[in-house]
């Protein structure tokens, strides 16, 4: 078996896509026996990891992209434009940053640190300035899921990949 440190595999399930805090936390009390607030840091933390990584490779794409101007080209500035135009049509810019932390807060499948990124970098919005609200997103989702880890909110357990079960 592999001897990996515990942080280590922590950081690295909170980074992963769809599975991100939602498993990281429950598998660092329940597997681990680390304390909610110390799970819940090394979780938010591996997190947003992949936020830079996500900006990175976006703009390489780009890069890449306006050197061949073919079909992927052409797909992408449509996509490019049309998140956009939508972002920028009044109420989205006004509650957008917002509205961000609130999506990424959601700990459910397809919301989180990793589409919310991506929302931000097709919206135009600098990491600079998203990663403040990204961060406050996952800082919200992890004290979520830190409460129906603990069963402070046992209610919502349906919601949540918990590698324990």
């Amino acid at each position: 078996m592999l001897n990996i440190p515990p942080e280590i595999l922590i950081l690295t399930v909170a980074a992963a896509p769809i599975v991100e805090l939602r498993g990281s936390i429950p598998l660092a009390v329940g597997v681990f026996n680390m304390t909610i607030c110390w799970a819940a840091i090394l979780s938010v933390i591996g997190n947003l990891i992949p936020a830079f990584l996500i900006y990175w490779l976006g703009q390489l794409w780009i890069d890449w992209n306006e050197r061949h101007q073919g079909v992927l080209h052409r797909l992408t500035q449509g996509v490019i434009r049309r998140s956009r135009k939508v972002f920028n049509d009044g109420k989205y810019e006004k509650y957008g940053l917002l509205a961000l932390s609130l999506f990424v807060a959601i700990p459910l499948p397809m919301t989180g640190v990793w589409t919310g990124t991506v929302a931000a970098f097709l919206f135009g919005v600098s990491l600079k300035r998203a990663l403040p609200f990204i961060a406050l997103g996952a800082i919200i989702a992890a004290v979520i899921v830190s409460l129906v880890t603990t069963g402070a909110l046992s209610f919502l357990d349906f919601l949540f990949i918990s590698p324990l079960s």
